[in-house]
C-alpha cells in the first residue's frame, strides 16, 4: 500500500480548506472535497486498483463526523491496513475567521450557538484531538492566498525531510501567535529602536543585524538557544512529530525577533533532516 498516498486535508472552517484542496488539484492530486469520514478507510478499495490513481488529496471537516472520535478511528483504520497517509490541518485566529464569514456571508458549519464567534470557538474545541494528530499545521490568520500556495509547496518538496520547523518572528504588542510549540522572548536584548538610524530599519538589515548581535549578552542567548534545539530536535523525532512551531519574540517584531530568527534559519537550513521556514509575521505593521 506504500505506493498509494491519501492527504487528509481538515481544520478550522474558514482557514483555507477549499484553496489547499485546488492547490492539490493543480499538482495532479485526485481530490475529493467534503468526504464523508466513514469513507475515509475505503478509499483504497476503490482506487487502489487503478493504475493512474496513486495520490489523493481529500477534504474533511466537521460537517462529516458527529465526533472526532469517528475521525481518530478511521485514521487508525487506515494504519492497520498500511495505507500511506498525511494530515494536513489549516488553522486561523478566531476574530480572522469572524471577519472572513463576515465578508463572505457564508453559513458556518458549526450552528450550535447564537452567535457566529461562539460556533467558531464549539469548532475549534472539537477538533483539539485531530490537531494533535496532524502531520503538518499550517495558520492562515496573516498569510495571502498566494503565500499559501508557496507553505504548500514546500511541504511537497520537503517529504524526504525527518521534520518541518517554522520559525516566526512576531511582536508582543500585536499579540503571541496561538499556534506554537515553542516560543521565546528576546526583549531582554538591547533594542535597535532607540537608535535613530535603525529606528524604521529591521532586522533584515545588516546594519541591525550587526548591532542586535554585537553585544556578548546577545550571542550568549542565541548559542543557548541554538544548543538547546540541537538537542531537542531529534527527540522531538524519535517521538513522531513531523512539524514543530518556533516563535520568536520581541516588543514589535521588526528587529531583535527578525534578526535572532534570521540567523537560527540559515543555520538550521544546512541539516539535510530538517526542511525550515521562517516568517516574520510583524515586520511590515507601524
Amino acid at each position: 500500500m506504500k505506493s498509494f498516498e491519501i492527504l487528509i486535508i481538515t481544520g478550522m472552517s474558514g482557514a483555507g480548506k477549499s484553496s489547499a484542496i485546488r492547490f492539490f488539484e493543480d499538482r495532479g492530486y485526485l481530490t475529493i472535497d467534503n468526504l464523508p469520514v466513514k469513507l475515509l478507510s475505503n478509499m483504497y478499495k476503490l482506487f487502489f486498483k487503478s493504475s493512474k490513481i496513486r495520490k489523493v488529496a481529500c477534504v474533511i471537516d466537521s460537517r462529516s463526523w458527529n465526533s472526532a472520535k469517528e475521525f481518530i478511528n478511521e485514521c487508525k483504520k487506515l494504519k492497520k491496513l498500511e495505507i500511506n497517509f498525511k494530515i494536513l490541518f489549516l488553522d486561523s485566529a478566531n476574530e480572522v475567521i469572524l471577519n472572513r464569514y463576515n465578508l463572505t456571508r457564508r453559513k458556518h458549519p458549526i450552528k450550535e450557538f447564537n452567535t457566529l464567534l461562539e460556533n467558531i470557538k464549539e469548532e475549534r474545541k472539537q477538533l483539539e484531538e485531530i490537531k494533535d494528530l496532524a502531520n503538518e499545521i499550517i495558520n492562515t490568520s496573516n498569510i495571502t492566498p498566494k503565500e499559501l500556495n508557496k507553505e504548500l509547496e514546500k511541504l511537497l518538496t520537503s517529504e524526504t525531510k525527518k521534520i518541518t520547523i517554522s520559525i516566526s518572528s512576531f511582536g508582543f504588542k500585536y499579540g503571541i501567535p496561538i499556534d506554537l510549540d515553542l516560543m521565546f522572548d528576546v526583549r531582554f536584548l538591547p533594542n535597535p529602536y532607540y537608535v535613530e538610524d535603525l529606528k524604521n530599519k529591521t532586522g533584515n538589515n545588516r546594519e541591525v543585524f550587526d548591532y542586535v548581535f554585537n553585544f556578548d549578552l546577545t550571542n550568549e542567548f542565541y548559542l543557548k538557544l541554538k544548543e538547546m534545539l540541537i538537542f531537542l530536535i531529534p527527540q522531538y523525532i524519535n517521538e513522531g512529530k513531523s512539524h514543530l512551531s518556533i516563535g520568536i519574540g520581541c516588543s514589535g517584531g521588526k528587529h531583535r525577533s527578525v534578526s535572532i530568527v534570521n540567523k537560527l534559519y540559515d543555520e538550521l537550513k544546512e541539516n539535510d533532516t530538517i526542511e525550515v521556514l521562517k516568517s516574520h509575521r510583524d515586520i511590515r505593521k507601524n
